[in-house]
């Protein structure tokens, strides 16, 4: 691997999660790091703080992947991206208030279109209760 990107796309490409504790750094399941563990350790610090860098996901959503893209990003909307991961942080904030049944707090935008704002900036998630996406 060449990157620490590449790293961690490998653990979640391999349905693996992170879980950071200050310094410490976790893999559920630990199965899903087994190509990578060796490159994981060595570069432990830059991919701690690779995954500080990523926005928090609400309750009910996991990461699936999270390659930001370069700004500007054209959405099918007819509106234009310029700060892509301010973008993403605001729009999981909006998934969370739309599962939170808080749809004005989501700019009244459903849950299936907030999740394609997301993946058209680079940052793909899934729901934990699919069926909740379908309004």
């Amino acid at each position: 691997m060449s990157s620490v990107l590449e790293l961690i796309h490998a653990v979640e490409a391999a349905a693996g999660g992170f879980i950071v504790d200050g310094s410490r750094l976790g893999i559920a399941p630990p199965s899903a790091a087994e190509p990578v563990v060796k490159e994981l350790r060595r570069h432990k610090a830059e991919v701690i703080a690779e995954l500080a860098r990523r926005s928090a996901m609400p309750v009910g959503v996991r990461l699936v992947s999270w390659t930001p893209k370069k700004a500007p990003v054209q959405l099918s909307q007819c509106s234009t991206v310029t700060d892509v991961e301010k973008f993403i942080r605001s729009t999981l904030r909006q998934v969370e208030a739309r599962l939170d049944g808080k749809g004005w707090l989501a700019g009244n935008w459903t849950l299936s279109t907030l999740l394609e704002r997301l993946a058209a900036c680079g940052c793909f998630v899934k729901l934990d209760n699919p069926k909740r996406a379908v309004q």
